[in-house]
């Protein structure tokens, strides 16, 4: 039977910010409370993510990072299977595990399993809740795919589905609308995010949108444009980035996996003329 401290130290590490520090005390927390029931399966699934957030953040050697999220995941997946863990047929398993196969670069097993993770979706309570995050952060790998546009559209549909949503469905957004060329539009979405919960890398967006529209109007209007003053202001939000994460650099962003190499160049390009250091 899982303990009251179990699903106290689970509940503790998801609250945890998005900083090396807070990553850390994630892992601590999550170790806390498999080492109170080895059989509580969301901890096995959440402390994957952990590990993922570590190679997506460059905090730590990522093919090290992926193998303990894969680890985990296959727990969290294999106590679903089981009739006599009290988890059978959770989703949670499967989705979790969906996320460190794209990160893998393996996006059609990734997108079978948050397929396989969705039909299991079942308690009418969290239903609509439960489905839309899946399919936001099925929308994220969408993107690193090469589909920014049904990554757009499954993040829409899962805001109309549980308008409650957590901040983090704009950011993909967000993300989305850059990779369209829709840019004011990823610096709209970034803004209704409220600021307390703002994570440092949506600066990233904000920074490469900002360039983008300050120079890719060019080729419409047949002459070169440059608006510098919306340029310094993406420099100047980059600087902000970089001041907290001095270690990221193109050639980090650049190493995530996609399945589209327009897609890359496109992201790589607006953080270059923000000004992300090379390397």
């Amino acid at each position: 039977m899982t303990t009251a401290q179990a699903k106290e130290n689970t509940r503790l590490a998801r609250q945890q910010p998005l900083t090396p520090e807070g990553n850390e005390e994630a892992k601590r927390l999550f170790r806390l409370a498999i080492d109170e029931d080895a059989d509580y399966m969301p901890a096995y699934a959440e402390f994957s993510y952990v590990w993922v957030r570590e190679c997506e953040n460059g905090w730590g050697e990522c093919p090290a990072a992926l193998a303990e999220a894969e680890r985990l995941a296959n727990i969290a997946v294999d106590l679903s299977k089981d009739e006599n863990k009290g988890w059978l047929n959770d989703f949670r398993g499967l989705w979790y595990r969906a996320m460190v196969t794209w990160h893998q670069n393996d996006f059609p097993k990734s997108f079978q399993e948050y397929e396989a993770a969705r039909a299991l979706i079942s308690n009418p309570e969290w239903i609509n809740k439960n489905t839309a995050e899946l399919d936001a952060d099925m929308a994220e790998a969408l993107i690193y795919y090469g589909d920014p546009k049904r990554a757009i559209q499954l993040v829409l549909d899962a805001m109309k589905l549980y308008p409650d949503h957590a901040y983090w469905l704009h950011w993909i957004l967000a993300r989305g609308y850059y990779q369209v060329g829709r840019y004011q539009d990823a610096i709209d979405e970034i803004g209704k995010i409220e600021a307390a919960k703002k994570p440092n890398d949506v600066r990233l967006i904000l920074a490469a949108s900002k360039a983008q529209l300050a120079t890719t109007d060019e080729a419409n209007i047949g002459k070169a444009k440059l608006d510098e003053a919306m340029l310094n202001e993406a420099k100047a939000i980059m600087k902000e980035f970089s001041d907290i994460e001095p270690n990221w650099t193109l050639e980090k962003s650049a190493a995530y996996p996609y399945d589209s190499a327009s897609e890359r160049y496109h992201w790589i390009d607006g953080l270059r003329k923000a000004g992300l250091k090379p390397n």
